[in-house]
């Protein structure tokens, strides 16, 4: 069995919910366990699911992939959440449901 492997990860760069989000996408194909501390590094423990050992290489490359998708995602949402308000209020303002 492929051994466990330790991926340490900038908190300045990623948020612990982009991380959590990358691993619960995994979570049938890798076990990942995320510790982080007040200013530290994020750590991820990887290791994978029994019986998916022989392509762990590629589930990592996969992962991390993941990682930058799931931090680009968190940055766009919090970017846009002046203009996603907006129009949800302008919305409802227009429904008569603030009757």
């Amino acid at each position: 069995m492929a051994g466990s492997l330790v991926l340490e990860l900038d908190s300045h760069i990623y948020r612990l919910e982009a991380v959590q989000k990358a691993a619960y996408r995994f979570i049938d194909r890798l076990t990942v366990l995320i510790s982080e501390r007040d200013g530290g590094p994020i750590v991820c423990e990887i290791e994978p699911i029994a019986g998916g050992t022989t392509l762990f290489d590629i589930l990592l490359a996969d992962f991390k992939r993941e990682l930058l998708d799931q931090q680009l995602r968190s940055k766009i949402k919090a970017e846009t959440e002046p203009v996603r308000n907006l129009i949800l209020a302008y919305a409802f303002s227009r429904s008569g449901l603030q009757q």
